[in-house]
């Protein structure tokens, strides 16, 4: 079930959350040997912190939402081009249609 919701989205979706996902790991993975490292003492302060867990929710929140982004913009700056699959997404089943001008009456000024 999960697979077919995920390719029920549109490509664009899946490539974004892709991205995203692959700099949220890498950002983690940077934060997690920050914090073995204890550079600047930052593991030592939020261990013996008694807010250990708001200080560990914001700085995984800051590095997810930076490296997330950053992912994602380095995978569109560097052009990477969408995967070619066989199935179809729902934006490709939606009726095209032709585009009109419309016309508006405006009144003439006396």
């Amino acid at each position: 079930m999960i697979v077919r919701t995920w390719k029920s989205l549109p490509r664009l979706v899946r490539f974004m959350f892709r991205n995203a996902a692959i700099g949220i790991s890498a950002g983690w993975m940077l934060l997690g040997m920050i914090l073995w490292a204890d550079i600047g003492g930052l593991y030592t302060l939020i261990a013996h912190s008694s807010y250990w867990f708001a200080a560990l929710f914001l700085l995984f929140g800051g590095f997810a939402v930076t490296f997330g982004g950053a992912g994602v913009a380095s995978a569109v700056l560097l052009g990477h081009e969408f995967e070619e699959d066989d199935t179809p997404d729902n934006a490709s089943k939606a009726p095209v249609t032709e585009l009109k001008p419309a016309y508006l009456k405006v009144p003439a000024k006396h």
